[in-house]
């Protein structure tokens, strides 16, 4: 029985500048495991925002979106990778269906 993908939305907020090999290197990665466990079917780059409080001592951060479709079962990996991953401050990862 095929299994039915969900649609994702998911906000990153890193402190990493994307014009690095650093911060290449890191959203990279981020995209991989994320086509890893599914489809990206659409991306931006929000740029570089002031935070309205400082995260980690960081007053300012590049922002990122995803929407994605995956296996419910493998998005609870996701999160977990995103939370040990030093160089994201913040993620939000919701379910549009």
């Amino acid at each position: 029985m095929a299994v039915k993908n969900n649609r994702y939305e998911l906000t990153i907020i890193t402190d990493l500048n994307p014009k690095t090999k650093k911060g290449e290197t890191s959203l990279e990665k981020t995209k991989k495991t994320i086509a890893d466990m599914g489809t990206i079917t659409e991306e931006k780059n929000w740029g570089k925002k002031d935070l309205a409080y400082p995260i980690q001592k960081q007053t300012s951060a590049y922002y990122y979106w995803f929407a994605f479709e995956a296996d419910p079962a493998k998005v609870a990996r996701l999160d977990n990778v995103l939370k040990l991953n030093d160089n994201i401050l913040r993620h939000l990862l919701i379910v549009l269906d």
